[in-house]
């Protein structure tokens, strides 16, 4: 499935019931709009070609709320996704995200369902952002989380002004050095990796995998680790293959691994609220537990939980040029040759009207520079993974099969 390349990030999701017409869905994000701003606001360029972000008072959701009918039949409703991808996110002056609703793809035989593709620039949401959405969207009212600056925001890739003026926490020495270490090591570059150190082509292509939930909660509790250790041993194990395919060396690969810095009052604010964690994928390594416990000692608790306060007490006290400067470095792709992100979905209920949502997946996009994004998103009986790759990288349409035969070794281990 292929695109162009424009930094467009969100979700896909799936409802069992008949579609609503596109004006029932478009009165009904209106109605949700006063507690979704990153819906409302558009990026423009600031002084110092800083961007900004611009509240738009008058939003039509006729520009943003788009129906696409499917005439030809798909083996799965992930196929779907290859139809809105290549299409552009609405232009300035109105803010850049698009829900797309998409139904007729069926054969007819089953029961009535539909797919909703929601898709932003990335400067205005990250992961949490997509959530808090998808949450808004399609769950009883929640209390609204509207930063009380958020008109002031900075566009930048960190957390940014429209966060309440609190320190954020203790800062960690070794949180600091290890932030000071990655920044380093992003001018060093990410190493070997010629399939991966191709120019890009700025189109996009995306593959699926889905696995079920209790083999991964089965797999972390047999192996005394997490669903995040699980998702990156097997991709480890994916990505020597893939190495092993382009007849290369397996060596190891550097991975950006994004960790929010959100307090809970900023769940819905505009803006990207994250910090970023360079993992080393152990692909030399032939042992699927060995690089299990390189990764498990990688994202222990203690460091992730030390780089995220850090990090976010950090980007409340410095200045902004430091703190966007140092983000921007962590997030150049010489630093890191991928992006991945687990993400579990916590959604009480979620329905729109009597249709119930029964399937949801992830959409990232590479950094500029980078080929490929990984994400595994979490929702009830099943993990799914997406990957969204230049085409490039031609194998990365190959991962979610690699990832799933490198889960199923290490489920022969235990």
């Amino acid at each position: 499935m292929s695109g162009t390349h424009q930094l467009a990030v969100g979700w896909a999701v799936r409802f069992r019931g008949e579609p609503p017409s596109p004006d029932t869905l478009r009165r009904h994000v209106r109605a949700r709009l006063a507690d979704l701003p990153t819906l409302t606001h558009r990026v423009d360029e600031g002084p110092g070609s800083r961007p900004c972000f611009v509240p738009v008072p008058e939003l039509d959701p006729r520009e943003h709320v788009r129906e696409l009918v499917i005439k030809d039949p798909r083996e799965r409703w992930h196929s779907c996704l290859q139809d809105v991808l290549a299409r552009p996110l609405p232009a300035a002056p109105r803010p850049p995200w698009d829900l797309w609703l998409i139904h007729g793809y069926g054969d007819g035989t089953g029961p009535p369902e539909y797919v909703l593709v929601f898709r932003i620039h990335h400067a205005l949401e990250d992961g949490a952002g997509h959530h808090y959405v998808l949450r808004t969207l399609f769950t009883p009212r929640i209390a609204q989380q509207r930063s009380r600056r958020v008109a002031d925001t900075s566009a930048g890739t960190s957390a940014d002004t429209s966060a309440p003026a609190e320190s954020g926490g203790r800062v960690s020495s070794r949180a600091v050095l290890g932030i000071a270490g990655d920044v380093a090591r992003s001018l060093r570059g990410s190493g070997n990796w010629a399939v991966l150190r191709r120019p890009p082509t700025g189109k996009l292509a995306t593959a699926v995998g889905t696995a079920a939930t209790r083999r991964l909660v089965a797999l972390s509790r047999d192996l005394d680790t997490d669903i995040s250790v699980i998702f990156l041993t097997a991709l480890t194990g994916a990505m020597r293959a893939v190495a092993m395919a382009e007849e290369e060396r397996p060596a190891p690969l550097a991975l950006l691994w994004p960790l929010t810095v959100r307090t809970g009052g900023e769940r819905g604010a505009v803006g990207n609220y994250l910090t970023m964690l360079r993992l080393r994928l152990p692909c030399a390594e032939p042992l699927p537990l060995r690089r299990l416990a390189s990764l498990s000692r990688q994202l222990e608790a203690g460091r992730v939980e030390r780089r995220m306060r850090t990090s976010r007490a950090l980007m409340r006290r410095a200045p902004l040029p430091m703190s966007l400067g140092t983000l921007r470095l962590l997030m150049r792709p010489r630093h890191a040759s991928l992006t991945g992100t687990y993400f579990p979905a916590a959604l009480p209920q979620p329905a729109l009207g009597e249709a119930r949502l029964d399937g949801a997946l992830g959409l990232g996009a590479p950094l500029p520079g980078q080929l490929c994004h990984l994400t595994l998103l979490r929702y009830r009986s099943e993990c799914t993974l997406s990957v969204v790759h230049d085409t490039a990288f031609a194998r990365g349409a190959d991962l979610p099969e690699l990832w799933l035969a490198a889960l199923a070794e290490l489920e022969a281990l235990v």
